[in-house]
């Protein structure tokens, strides 16, 4: 048993380390392209690309995320689904009576906030869920 925990140390650093590289990449990605849109002519299919290109180093987070995930005892992971369901449906339960709001008048949501609203939901549900299974 003490094996699977030392293997499971090197897992969940190498998950660490890779989501601080993917998030660094990110904010490279993020601040390169905003200057790149903002200081070069460019072309449309080559601005879509340069808008676009931070997605790939958080495919990267997403992937170590859900590579840590695998590794993870039975517990942690009907706690993760758990709270990932809890994130999913708040989100849409939101973002619909936000829709609604929209019709009163409301400026519009940028999609661009919806993955952070479901990674603080997520984080919220998974202490929730968490203290619950003590």
């Amino acid at each position: 048993m003490k094996k699977i925990g030392i293997a499971f140390r090197g897992i969940a650093f190498r998950s660490t380390l890779s989501t601080l590289v993917g998030l660094v990449a990110y904010f490279f990605f993020l601040a390169k392209g905003a200057w790149l849109l903002l200081a070069l002519p460019i072309e449309s299919a080559m601005g879509i690309l340069i808008a676009i290109s931070p997605v790939i180093p958080v495919a990267f987070v997403l992937r170590s995320v859900m590579q840590l995930l695998q590794h993870t005892d039975e517990l942690q992971q009907r706690i993760q689904l758990l709270a990932i369901g809890f994130s999913a449906v708040t989100t849409g339960l939101l973002t619909f009576a936000y829709g609604l709001l929209e019709n009163l008048g409301y400026p519009p949501l940028h999609s661009a906030f919806l993955l952070p609203l479901m990674v603080i939901l997520w984080v919220v549900g998974t202490l929730y869920f968490k203290w619950r299974y003590k």
